[in-house]
């Protein structure tokens, strides 16, 4: 078993008790998200998504030296704000959350400083502002899972709840996928991140190819 895989089971059963609260705070407020139709909507797709967050953050720095504990609190609690009404500040929002909770539980200042950190420039306008590895993993991490097999099943379960056939889907891919597939290259950290994040991205693109072959326009 690969070493980043036996942390992550440490680190899952170390914080058994921040996963738990993590999927009550996104069950209870799950509806206040207006797009009930998406599989995000979901709050158990949201877990498997926290979950893979922490598995690639853990995979990302092996051989770094980073607060280990930092960075398995800021992947477990960085969605915590992710129905929020205003979902494009929801960093900002998890921020406040995961403050609250960490100090609230005892958590020590410094420690909880830097999870908020991590969290609030993981995504939206302060995505460039990271000060810390531990906020740089955490960015990357995030963005591996949004270029892989089971971010095009999300979009595919979506374009599927809307009753979009799959020439509308294809359009849509090719509308809006390229700038995406860009700026998750662009905003990536480090170099082993760049280098999944590439993989993802050329996967993606190679699915649309392959799509576009097969839709009668």
């Amino acid at each position: 078993m690969p070493k980043y895989m036996i942390l992550y089971r440490d680190y899952l059963e170390k914080y058994k008790d921040v996963v738990e609260f993590t999927h009550k705070y996104l069950t209870e407020t799950v509806g206040k998200w207006p797009h009930d139709y998406h599989p995000w909507a979901i709050p158990e797709h949201r877990m498997e998504h926290t979950m893979l967050v922490l598995k690639n953050s853990l995979m990302l720095v092996v051989n770094r030296k980073v607060d280990l504990d930092v960075l398995a609190l800021s992947a477990i609690l960085h969605d915590i704000a992710f129905y929020s009404p205003e979902r494009k500040e929801h960093a900002t929002e998890g921020a406040k959350i995961a403050e609250k909770y960490l100090i609230e539980h005892g958590y020590p200042s410094d420690l909880v400083e830097k999870v908020v950190h991590a969290i609030k420039v993981h995504a939206g306008p302060l995505v460039f502002s990271p000060r810390s590895m531990e906020a740089k993993i955490l960015q990357d991490a995030d963005t591996i899972d949004k270029v892989g097999a089971l971010a095009i099943t999300a979009f595919l379960l979506h374009c599927g709840s809307k009753k979009k056939m799959p020439k509308q889907a294809l359009e849509e891919l090719r509308r809006d996928m390229p700038k995406k597939l860009r700026w998750y290259y662009r905003t990536m950290n480090s170099p082993e991140g760049k280098k999944i994040v590439g993989e993802g991205c050329n996967y993606i693109r190679a699915f649309i190819k392959r799509l576009q072959r097969e839709v009668v326009l």
